[in-house]
């Protein structure tokens, strides 16, 4: 029995953008939850198992994905976890393994997302 593969947590406060990354993604055979704050993605991580992967905007209108990116650096649950950070700035942080410079294109994106969850088909 094969087992399900990773759920990618998605935080993207611009709808459009979010719709369009959850597009790409699940076209990919990806499963994406798409949340629009490092609060409800923290609130989602508390609730659910760890995802493959978080994929991240760092320039949402509130700023709490600087606590989001502290609290997933220091809990030891969440070690295993890679984050690729999307940022048209030069933001770095214990917690990020890749920033996806803006503006990107979709085969950058799948790349970037490859290097930590495998293709699913």
């Amino acid at each position: 029995m094969s087992r399900a593969p990773p759920t990618l947590l998605l935080v993207e406060d611009d709808s459009d953008l979010c719709d369009a990354l959850v597009e790409i993604l699940q076209a990919e055979g990806h499963t994406v939850v798409a949340t629009g704050s490092g609060d409800e993605a923290l609130s989602w991580l508390g609730a659910h198992p760890l995802p493959g992967l978080v994929l991240l905007d760092m320039w949402t209108p509130r700023k709490d994905i600087w606590r989001m990116l502290d609290i997933l650096h220091r809990e030891p649950r969440f070690a295993d976890v890679p984050v690729v950070a999307i940022s048209s700035g030069d933001e770095r942080h214990p917690a990020i393994r890749e920033v996806l410079s803006k503006p990107f294109d979709r085969e950058a994106l799948l790349a970037g997302v490859r290097r930590f969850v495998p293709p699913l088909h």
